[in-house]
């Protein structure tokens, strides 16, 4: 057997990227006629498959290693899934004309394919993650091999990141096996739906059937894009035209035609182009998959088709030897490369070009080990579909969601960092308040069970704002309970809690208006128009939204100047309600911004258990220098307001975090910040002891709002 990697790379080179095996899925019969007995795409193996393979790995990794070559190098994966479609289709056709098709093979074909390499992958990140990650961080990871184990991690990754390629995404090791949930979906559709048309519908109809399926999908996807343009990257109803422009690929080959080379060669360069082409965008993320995903399929699927890929010029550019064995190498290239970048942002390692060469080489190593002892040895394993279900699917399935149900009961085992970490965990969970997280993200009704503070009937105070509003939860709590009022908490991530306005193309909207923030906002001054609350508190992340996105209609022109007085004018607008209802106007300024990679910086030594000198490192992340200077229209609009309305309130916590040109990144050994910019719960209440001790209770001001 050890001979065997070393085998490979001396012979054709035949692994697929993330399904197959490429001789697998063709034979050397001639092509057969649309109207002969059979419409199998019955080919030989064609090497430059492997290298269309190797140039959507290679995309793929150039993006995540951060290179600025291909922005959009994330492209790599739709070629993948119309790779994936086409030899899907290919083999079921196959089988079915040669009457040797079986669902149970088939899965147990593709099973004994991908899963014992996954199965490796969830063994080595579970080691790794344990060794390094914190107690939540441990529990989240728990969380994603459990439904990657339940081939559904797709959706899970929607759920819980902000988007693709965001800072919330970057340190989770599974995070890419969301596109391997989307194959094995797509698989359990697939083998059906080619019997029920093979059964059912007649061949002359096969190829309008199909592409008339293809269309419709595409279609869906183009208006998912528009309507659910966070969401849809993750979706499969947003992937499976991919896969089926795959399909179509190999439909459309079982028709008898060849273009000459030149007239083929030409196409297939304009297919190269077109990929290359999107791969060098910098803005097409956005609503992804979109019409530029669409361009990249079908250039892809032209590469693919017999009669045009396999006869141009670009065919013999593609089988070049190097490429064809980087194509070997993809799948395993493809499982271990992110881990190895997921685990360097945890530990806020950054991408030097000394660590990002070193990523390469490692990457190419483990996926050189991977095919070689893991995909090379177990692809041709068969046997029974019970067991192989047993072993490789249900009872890894079952062992991680026992284990993730295990690590939530027992709060991510913090003894593993040892005695001295334990105190900080511990601390961390039990200043979390038990409602906060519940009180952000209801655009359309009052979340009763918000309320902080002093135990009253009705609550006196309203905290309304985005999700920073939320996060001075315990810094709002300890000011109202020493004033004796009772606070209700409402919020919506992303939101400027402002009447009149609207935000465009602005985090769930693309090219429209974000409706929820502005329905949010108008039930919030329904509110206090209605009620008697003493006190009104608006926070924000002011400077988040000084950008060009504030407009009151659809066609409002836009620019950042515009978005400036739109500003002034419905913050104005939203005191002078809160003054007319009778209450006290409260602005919130924000925290200090979160440094670039404080808390890895700051939590290293727990997690490298001491190693490396990170003690020392870490006392040198606990503050960091602060010029004092505010964004300059942010400082200018306020000292305005409060000329403007007496009896308005400023509170910026900025006062107690920062001193003498350096502001705080951990109070008593314990990190002010809990992610990418939110302050922690612990950090949030003794911000409001400290605001207390050293300005008095903004509650308990006079009239004209001075403590």
């Amino acid at each position: 057997m050890l001979n065997r990697p070393l085998e490979f790379a001396r012979k054709p080179l035949r692994a697929m990227f993330n399904v197959f095996d490429n001789k697998e899925a063709f034979d050397t019969s001639p092509p057969v006629a649309a109207t002969g007995k059979s419409h199998s795409a019955g080919l030989e193996y064609r090497a430059d498959i492997d290298g269309l393979r190797a140039i959507a790995v290679l995309l793929v990794l150039i993006f995540h290693a951060g290179l600025t070559l291909f922005p959009s190098g994330f492209i790599g994966v739709d070629i993948f899934f119309v790779i994936s479609g086409y030899l899907t289709t290919s083999i079921i056709m196959k089988s079915l004309d040669n009457g040797t098709f079986s669902f149970t093979g088939f899965y147990s074909s593709r099973i004994w394919r991908l899963q014992p390499a996954v199965v490796a992958l969830l063994a080595v990140t579970l080691l790794i993650t344990t060794l390094l990650y914190l107690p939540d961080d441990y529990i989240d990871f728990l969380k994603s091999e459990k439904y990657t184990s339940l081939l559904i991690s797709n959706q899970y990754f929607s759920k819980v990141t902000s988007g693709y390629a965001t800072p919330d995404a970057a340190s989770l090791p599974l995070l890419h096996t969301w596109s391997l949930a989307i194959e094995w979906q797509w698989y359990l559709l697939l083998p059906l739906g080619i019997w029920l048309l093979h059964r059912y519908v007649a061949k002359r109809a096969l190829s309008g059937v199909v592409m008339g399926l293809t269309l419709a999908a595409t279609a869906l996807a183009l208006y998912l894009s528009r309507v659910a343009p966070d969401l849809n990257y993750y979706f499969f109803t947003a992937r499976i035209f991919e896969l089926m422009i795959g399909s179509c690929a190999v439909i459309f080959s079982a028709d008898r035609f060849r273009l000459s080379r030149v007239s083929a060669s030409l196409i297939c360069a304009v297919a190269l182009v077109t990929i290359a082409y999107c791969a060098i965008q910098d803005d097409i993320l956005s609503g992804f998959p979109n019409y530029h995903a669409v361009a990249v399929c079908v250039a892809t699927a032209l590469l693919l088709v017999r009669g045009i890929g396999n006869v141009s010029i670009t065919s013999d550019v593609l089988a070049f030897k190097p490429l064809v064995f980087i194509g070997t190498l993809s799948y395993s290239l493809y499982l271990w490369h992110w881990p190895i970048l997921a685990v360097l942002a945890y530990l806020g390692v950054d991408l030097t070009p000394a660590v990002t060469t070193g990523f390469f080489a490692v990457t190419f190593v483990m996926g050189y080990l991977s095919f070689g002892l893991i995909e090379n040895r177990f692809r041709k394993v068969r046997a029974g579909f019970g067991k192989t279900l047993l072993l490789l699917m249900l009872l890894p399935a079952i062992g991680l969601s026992l284990l993730h149900s295990a690590g939530k009961n027992h709060d991510g085992w913090p003894n593993r960092f040892g005695e001295d970490s334990i105190a900080m965990f511990s601390t961390l969970k039990a200043y979390v308040p038990t409602n906060r997280e519940d009180c952000l993200g209801n655009s359309d009704r009052v979340e009763p069970d918000c309320v902080m503070g002093a135990p009253l009937a009705k609550p006196q105070a309203l905290l309304i704002g985005d999700s920073y509003s939320n996060h001075y939860w315990g810094f709002i709590e300890t000011l109202a309970k020493d004033a004796g009022l009772s606070v209700l908490a409402q919020g919506y991530p992303a939101c400027l809690a402002l009447p009149g306005i609207y935000l465009y193309d602005w985090y769930k909207a693309r090219n429209a208006l974000y409706e929820k923030c502005h329905n949010a906002a108008e039930r919030y001054y329904d509110l206090i128009a209605s009620s008697h609350f003493q006190y009104v508190i608006i926070g924000q992340f002011w400077e988040a939204y000084l950008t060009d996105a504030i407009v009151t209609k659809l066609d409002d022109p836009r620019s950042l100047a515009l978005s400036q007085e739109r500003l002034g004018v419905a913050v104005r607008q939203a005191l002078d309600i809160v003054v007319e209802s009778g209450a006290t106007p409260i602005l919130l300024m924000n925290t200090l911004p979160m440094p670039a990679r404080i808390n890895e910086c700051l939590l290293r030594q727990i997690k490298l258990r001491g190693m490396l000198g990170s003690a020392e490192q870490s006392r040198l992340c606990a503050a960091v220098p602060w010029s004092g200077l505010e964004d300059p229209f942010m400082a200018t609009l306020f000292a305005q307001l409060q000329a403007e309305y007496p009896q308005l309130i400023v509170l910026d916590p900025k006062k107690v975090q920062c001193k003498d040109g350096t502001c705080m990144t951990s109070v008593d050994d314990v990190p002010v910040y809990r992610d990418i910019g939110h302050v922690s719960d612990y950090a949030s209440y003794k911000f409001g002891e400290l605001y207390l001790k050293h300005f008095g209770n903004p509650f308990k001001s006079s009239p004209d709002g001075a403590p």
